[in-house]
């Protein structure tokens, strides 16, 4: 591969919002949620604020990546929980994000331990938050 040359993963979002205020239909290859801001903000609260949105992508990517290396290791780990708290710390522009992780098996080795923690911070989504983001906006 050339170095002009980049290698990318995709995703692409519509998100429609109408006479309801902040109510906003969010759909992706067919498939749809909602998004709301909470009812301090002036919304009803009826669906994923933009914080809880961005915070679900790496709890799930975190929880998707622990179990596809557990099936290919043969690891039992059971139900694997991933909670995900967001910290914007808008007057310095940073943000934290902390990741809190438990299985459901709780005679898990520490040296699979110490392997499962590298696994977490290597889902892709962490990744993503990790490095360098621009964002370019453009109107239709």
């Amino acid at each position: 591969m050339d170095s002009t040359e980049r290698q990318s993963v995709n995703a692409e979002v519509v998100a429609s919002i109408g006479q309801v205020n902040y109510l906003t239909t969010i759909v992706a290859d067919g498939k749809e949620i909602l998004g709301d801001e909470p009812e301090s903000l002036g919304g009803e609260n009826k669906g994923f604020n933009p914080y809880e949105l961005l915070a679900s992508s790496l709890a799930m990517c975190t929880a998707a990546t622990l179990k596809m290396y557990a099936e290919r290791k043969e690891l039992n780990l059971g139900n694997i929980d991933v909670k995900v708290v967001v910290n914007h710390f808008t007057s310095d522009k940073s943000a934290v994000f902390k990741k809190y992780i438990s299985f459901e098996n709780k005679n898990i080795e520490g040296k699979d331990m110490k392997r499962l923690k590298a696994i977490a911070e290597a889902c892709p989504i962490n990744k993503l938050l990790s490095n360098e983001i621009l964002i370019e906006t453009d109107f239709d």
